[in-house]
């Protein structure tokens, strides 16, 4: 019984033992991608961006990598391309092939802790409004759904 309360009280607040918070996109009024990291402990101090293989026995490739070692706790915001503050990619990152899946991941250096990723397609980032993030949907089945900003943003986390 006690296990399932555990379970139950991870999966609803989103950062459970091992998870810090959650990666979304969002676009701001420009139509740039807008990463949006969730990081309830202020601990995600590395994320990488990944194109999936065609098929799940495929490689994925690492496009680019962005490293913070002081990453705030909270909700932080910046443009996927540019970066902001020290949250600046490592490399340029590549423009979208929309005929292949995305994944971006965080997690802290020594994998202490990671945050829950978003596997997303260029056409899925297209769909998006200013105001609105794309993000994995909680629950059974693996789904993306689009929330607002304040649905996204756990009262506790921060």
């Amino acid at each position: 019984m006690l296990l399932l309360l555990a379970v139950g009280c991870a999966s609803l607040t989103g950062c459970g033992p091992g998870q810090s918070g959650m990666i979304g996109l969002s676009v701001d009024d420009a139509g740039r991608t807008i990463v949006v990291l969730q990081d309830c402990k202020g601990d995600i101090d590395k994320l990488k961006l990944v194109m999936l293989g065609r098929l799940k026995t495929d490689p994925e490739t690492v496009l680019v990598e962005w490293s913070n070692p002081k990453s705030p706790k909270g909700v932080v915001q910046f443009p996927l391309v540019e970066g902001a503050g020290k949250w600046k990619p490592q490399s340029p990152v590549p423009e979208f092939d929309v005929t292949r899946h995305y994944q971006l991941r965080g997690k802290k250096e020594n994998d202490w802790s990671n945050a829950i990723d978003i596997t997303f397609t260029p056409t899925e980032l297209k769909d998006l409004q200013p105001g609105q993030v794309l993000r994995w949907k909680r629950g059974l089945g693996e789904a993306n759904e689009i929330v607002t900003m304040d649905e996204y943003t756990p009262k506790d986390c921060g």
